[in-house]
């Protein structure tokens, strides 16, 4: 009798969790709340990536302690196996799970084992030469190897492996505190909730060339959080419409079928009628994939047609301002840059 009375304050607090979830998701709340969360998990999760692109370069000849980025080539005595791929390496991170698929074509991947194995290493460049006490590396921005195993019974999941492996010759950036020893040198060194963060030059300019599409395009992000949000709870309905359902349907289905009839398009054109094509695809995929949740939910919570039209007009407009705007800017952040690369 204990144990149920025991288990009765859990019990509430499931139910009560459940509950506000259901309200929550269920309500029109979450739109503006959504957002905002989302940020805030894409603000925790990029905090190492920032960290690493705003520490500018240190060379090892001028280390004075604290935390230093320094750029060089792995030099290890010892050499490392990898579980999995057998890579010859100087550290690994390895990952075994089960993947489960959904009816919809989404999969999740439950880890059941993970597998670390990393060993001291020389980081060296034309300004010097310097340990790295390997205890603790953090290898998740280095690009993984995967290998998904099918089963051939129905009752059991695949199997999925993940290796990401740091080999003797890579080039790279690594983010760490440089510790001063004994001997008047300096080793780079984990401390406590700051492990020794590792990447390449290639990963680190694709990395910054996002963070400057997101800041070119986050006024217009902002404009349409706000004209959402004035839409749906604060603009006046001027104009009793009833639902149509043919204008959804044609916001979730019609608007990709356009997108890849403009793109087709767009392909053979060039000169400004490809510009013209490709944009209007563009923008097509955007506001589909900005406008389908909020009309699918603003639909189930029996919302105002005016309000969800209205919404979707502030969506389609401000896309299309952005693309217009920000169109040269892109184009130079991802495809200039990448010719250039090419040639040299």
């Amino acid at each position: 009798m204990k144990k149920v009375l025991s288990g009765i304050p859990t019990l509430l607090l499931m139910a009560v969790g459940l509950s506000l979830l259901t309200a929550i998701f269920l309500n029109n709340f979450i739109i503006p709340l959504f957002p905002v969360l989302v940020a805030v998990l894409v603000i925790y999760l990029t905090r190492s990536k920032r960290i690493l692109l705003k520490t500018k370069e240190t060379p090892i000849s001028n280390l004075t302690g604290g935390l230093v980025k320094i750029q060089g080539t792995v030099e290890a005595p010892g050499i490392l196996e990898s579980p999995f791929f057998k890579e010859q390496c100087v550290g690994y991170n390895y990952e075994k799970g089960e993947v489960h698929y959904y009816d919809d074509g989404n999969e999740q991947v439950t880890i059941s084992m993970r597998k670390n194995d990393f060993q001291d290493f020389y980081l060296m460049n034309k300004t010097g030469k310097i340990k790295v006490i390997a205890a603790d590396l953090n290898l998740s921005l280095l690009p993984a190897q995967i290998k998904t195993i099918h089963s051939l019974k129905h009752t059991e999941n695949d199997i999925r492996h993940t290796e990401r492996t740091l080999k003797n010759g890579d080039l790279i950036h690594i983010l760490g505190n440089a510790i001063e020893t004994n001997h008047n040198e300096f080793e780079l060194k984990a401390l406590p909730e700051s492990p020794l963060v590792i990447s390449t030059p290639a990963i680190e300019s694709h990395t910054q060339k996002g963070f400057r599409a997101i800041r070119h395009l986050l006024p217009y992000i902002v404009l349409i959080y706000l004209a959402v949000n004035y839409f749906l709870f604060f603009a006046p309905v001027k104009v009793q419409l009833g639902p149509n359902k043919g204008f959804i349907i044609f916001s979730i289905f019609g608007m990709p079928v356009l997108a890849l009839i403009f793109a087709a398009i767009g392909s053979k054109m060039h000169g400004a009628f490809k510009f013209f094509f490709t944009s209007l695809a563009g923008i097509c995929i955007i506001v589909t994939l900005l406008a389908s949740p909020l009309l699918c939910l603003l639909h189930m919570t029996k919302t105002e047609f005016y309000r969800m039209l209205c919404i979707w007009i502030s969506i389609f407009l401000c896309t299309t301002i952005a693309t217009i705007m920000n169109y040269n800017r892109l184009d130079e952040i991802f495809v200039r840059d990448e010719r250039n690369i090419k040639r040299n």
